[in-house]
C-alpha cells in the first residue's frame, strides 16, 4: 500500500558464513530503532504539555558504513492522525536523529470511545503504517545543512525543507542517476493504560512535524 520510489530496497543483501546466512547491512540504510512496531499509549486525559494526545519516539542511527551522509523521509498511511517532527532531514556519519510522532487529539478521543465501548481487541488491528526511507546524498547537497539552525521538533528552515522536498521527488520520479532507496516499514499497535483507564490521567511519551501521506495500493 506504500507508494514507494522505483529505486529501492526493501530487504538487505545476503552474504554466506559457513553453513548460515547473513544479512548484509546496507550502506544507505539508516538503523531504525524500535525495529518493526510503533506503540501508542491512550489516556482518557492527557497531561497539559501543549500538544494534547499519545506520543512515541523513533531513532534513526547512521551505521558509519559510509561517509556519505543520508537523507531521510518519514511517512504514513494516515498523515491527518499523526505529526511527525522532524518528517525528513539530514544524518551524518555515526549520528542519530530522534523523531517524534504525535497522535493528534482527536483521534486520540475515538481510539479512546471505542476501547470503551469494545474493549482492547477493538485496537489490536491497527491497519496504520510508517516508512522510513534513506538514502545517500552528495557533499555539496548535504552541506548545505551544515551548521544550519533547527527550529521546533528539529525542522529546518523552508529553503531547505523545498530542497529535501526536491530531491526526493527527484529519486521517486527516476530522474537524473539512479539512486537506491532504502525502505523500512513499521505497524503502530495502540494500548490503553489500564491504570488510567478510570482514574482521568497521565499520558505516554512516545513518536512528533507533519508527515506526508502515502496512498494505499
Amino acid at each position: 500500500f506504500f507508494s514507494a520510489t522505483r529505486q529501492h530496497s526493501t530487504t538487505t543483501t545476503t552474504t554466506q558464513h559457513g553453513n548460515a546466512t547473513m544479512a548484509a547491512p546496507l550502506p544507505y540504510a539508516l538503523e531504525v530503532t524500535p525495529d518493526s512496531l510503533l506503540q501508542f499509549t491512550i489516556t482518557q486525559n492527557p497531561s497539559g504539555d501543549g500538544e494534547d494526545g499519545s506520543r512515541c519516539t523513533m531513532t534513526l542511527r547512521h551505521t558509519g558504513l559510509t561517509e556519505e551522509c543520508l537523507a531521510f523521509k518519514v511517512k504514513t498511511t494516515q498523515p491527518r492522525r499523526y505529526l511527525v517532527r522532524p518528517n525528513q532531514g539530514i544524518v551524518t556519519p555515526n549520528s542519530t536523529e530522534t523523531i517524534s510522532i504525535l497522535l493528534v487529539d482527536k483521534d486520540r478521543q475515538v481510539l479512546y470511545s471505542t476501547y470503551e465501548r469494545l474493549g482492547q481487541s477493538a485496537l489490536d488491528h491497527s491497519k496504520d503504517k510508517f516508512l522510513v526511507q534513506s538514502c545517500a546524498v552528495s557533499e555539496d547537497f548535504s552541506g548545505m545543512f551544515r551548521n544550519e539552525p533547527r527550529g521546533e521538533g528539529g525542522q529546518y528552515k523552508k529553503e531547505l525543507v523545498e530542497a529535501l522536498t526536491g530531491m526526493w521527488n527527484g529519486v521517486a520520479s527516476g530522474s537524473g542517476n539512479s539512486v537506491p532507496v532504502f525502505n523500512k516499514k513499521l505497524h503502530v499497535r495502540h494500548v490503553v493504560d489500564d491504570a488510567a483507564f478510570g482514574a482521568g490521567g497521565g499520558s505516554d511519551v512516545g513518536l512528533g512535524g507533519a508527515a506526508r501521506g502515502i496512498p494505499s495500493a
